[in-house]
């Protein structure tokens, strides 16, 4: 319900499948991680963004980014510095 209907049926998808299985054109999919050089300036309505799950600075340090380039995708990192003001690292965190 806290989704606007064009959202319905896009916004999330979970399966038992891999990544790739799920997705077999790495062309369209990009990986969202705080370590990639690429700020994600725009939504491509036509590609498929992965939210890197794990993001832990200091124990699993880059683990998203090289995860990303294992499976040759692209990457991209959200703005947030362009629209908050941190004072730590740009990682946005979800509980």
């Amino acid at each position: 319900a806290g989704f606007p209907d064009q959202w319905v049926g896009r916004a999330f998808d979970c399966s038992e499948k891999s990544l790739l299985e799920m997705h077999t054109d790495k062309s369209k999919l990009v990986y969202l991680t705080a370590d990639s050089e690429n700020i994600l300036d725009h939504l491509d309505d036509s590609k498929t963004y992965i939210i890197g799950g794990i993001v832990d600075r200091n124990r699993l340090k880059g683990i998203t980014i090289a995860k990303a380039k294992e499976l040759g995708l692209e990457t991209a990192k959200l703005p947030i510095g362009s629209y908050l003001e941190m004072f730590s690292t740009k990682v946005l965190t979800c509980n």
